[in-house]
């Protein structure tokens, strides 16, 4: 009789050090974060922990100075059009700097950028 064993998954390469770790949430019920301003020096290693406990979909958009108002309506946009989930209301845009998929309720995503 032939013997099996469980099927193994590799554990994920573990990330680099990052020279600034940020937790971040959301306010649940709102649309608003859990902070209001973020402070790093330019170039570099951010890990970014975001954790979502609220009861809807939340993601985070890291846009380029002065660019909250024609972000806001590009996303306002592509409601309209139904792409909006797909893109993970991120829009098309080279004023993104960087980006988060979107975070399930109840769950915490790190990322680095």
């Amino acid at each position: 009789a032939a013997t099996s064993t469980p099927a193994t998954t590799p554990a994920p390469a573990a990330l680099p050090k990052a020279d600034v770790t940020i937790a971040l949430g959301v306010v649940p019920g709102q649309m608003l974060f859990d902070k209001t301003e973020l402070t790093v020096a330019p170039g570099q290693l951010v890990q970014l922990v975001f954790t979502n406990p609220d009861v809807m979909q939340h993601n985070f958009i890291l846009g380029a100075p002065g660019s909250l108002q024609q972000l806001g309506a590009a996303a306002d946009q592509m409601l309209t059009t139904g792409d909006a989930l797909a893109q993970n209301y991120v829009p098309q845009s080279s004023l993104v700097v960087f980006s988060t998929p979107i975070v399930n309720p109840g769950q915490t995503l790190t990322v680095q950028f």
